[in-house]
């Protein structure tokens, strides 16, 4: 079976825009004004280890939202805290992200990881093309082994 030429132009690009990406210079400022508006695929690193990989229209709101301490926002934090506590992943009203938020254990735990999230690197690439960010974001964690545990939320 021959694979479609328009999607096999886009996989030939996905290594070098990989590339790219573990070239960048990485930062630890978040939600600045000149990551305004930048579309792309960022990966978060602690000890020079690949955290986390996500994929954005705006840079600055979204890097922004990963270190602000609400239940709608802050969403690798959330994920990192339910993890340290053991904690299922549930989309019911028990249990969930707002009853969470409140809770004298979870509570502390997040803010923990929050404040983790922001001593991480960034390294970012600029990817405008919506087919390139979804198959770079998936081959980047694919190359860097984290889970895809991710994908099961887009």
């Amino acid at each position: 079976m021959l694979i479609n030429p328009i999607f096999a132009s886009h996989i030939e690009a996905v290594p070098k825009l990989f590339a790219l990406l573990k070239e960048a210079t990485p930062f630890i400022e978040k939600g600045v004004a000149t990551q305004r508006k930048r579309a792309g695929i960022y990966v978060f690193f602690e000890n020079d280890v690949p955290q986390h990989v996500g994929r954005t229209r705006n840079l600055q709101q979204r890097l922004r939202g990963h270190i602000t301490a609400s239940h709608y926002t802050a969403t690798y934090a959330f994920k990192m805290a339910r993890r340290h506590l053991g904690l299922p992943v549930t989309y019911n009203t028990v249990g969930g992200r707002g009853q969470l938020q409140n809770d004298p254990v979870f509570r502390p735990e997040f803010l923990r990881q929050i404040e983790r999230v922001k001593a991480m690197q960034v390294r970012f690439v600029d990817i405008t093309d919506p087919v390139h960010q979804y198959l770079v974001e998936l081959y980047a964690h694919l190359e860097y082994g984290l889970p895809l545990d991710e994908f099961d939320t887009h």
